[in-house]
């Protein structure tokens, strides 16, 4: 089987029109990365978040689709793709884990993998994804149910705690399910954009409190990879 992080964007295309069961060509018209596909709300920041997530009313979500299949495997931090290269027979937490490609790239490297996100149709369609590659996986939905202490080995999150509402919360729920010596990509957007999800609220947490409970608590390896320090 190819590896996902290798495909091209023709592979993602016949991925996404056969789990929509639509034509390629339709697929293929879809617009990417256009307020069209990445529009999630009204600019309003709802007092839950599982609502706005849940749905996606204000945006063609097939092209929301295209638009993350595309990004999560060609737009990401180059030390993510490298991590998901080597990263091998590991139990992983894929924290707000979108469309699971990177969910995928680990199950191809033999490693245990959990997922972690909101409940709703893009969950929906990642658990779809994965089933139908035969990937077996954990589902946590994100919420203040308490994930396992000192269980993981690594944790992804790419461009997630700027979508919640208490991004060092978050944080430190990931702290705690982390094994001593775990390994965390970690990449928080500052970019305001609350049409796509990105608050003024969450990310003035952010800048206020995270990079000092970064210190606290991690060692820098390289940009934005991070080892959990010992207790």
């Amino acid at each position: 089987m190819k590896f996902i992080l290798n495909e091209n964007q023709h592979d993602r295309d016949v991925e996404l029109a056969k789990l929509l069961n639509l034509p390629l060509e339709k697929i293929q018209k879809l617009p990417m990365c256009t307020p069209d596909s990445i529009r999630i709300s009204n600019g309003d920041k709802p007092e839950n978040l599982e609502d706005l997530y849940h749905d996606y009313e204000h945006l063609n979500f097939p092209a929301y689709l295209r638009t993350l299949m595309m990004t999560s495997a060609t737009r990401r931090h180059p030390a993510l793709f490298e991590l998901l290269r080597e990263t091998k027979n590991k139990i992983c937490l894929d924290f707000g884990s979108g469309v699971g490609t990177h969910a995928i790239a680990l199950h191809e490297n033999s490693n245990i993998v959990h997922l972690l996100d909101v409940p709703g149709k893009l969950f929906d369609f990642a658990k779809k994804r994965l089933t139908n590659i035969g990937c077996e996986f954990f589902i946590w939905f994100n919420n203040n149910m308490a994930l396992p202490e000192d269980y993981y080995d690594v944790v992804i999150c790419s461009d997630c705690l700027e979508h919640v509402q208490s991004p060092i919360k978050e944080l430190k729920r990931i702290h705690k399910s982390m094994k001593v010596g775990g390994i965390l990509h970690l990449l928080v957007s500052t970019m305001r954009k609350p049409s796509s999800g990105h608050f003024d609220s969450s990310i003035d947490e952010w800048i206020k409190y995270g990079k000092k409970f970064m210190i606290d608590n991690f060692y820098e390896i390289k940009p934005t990879i991070y080892q959990k320090k010992e207790k």
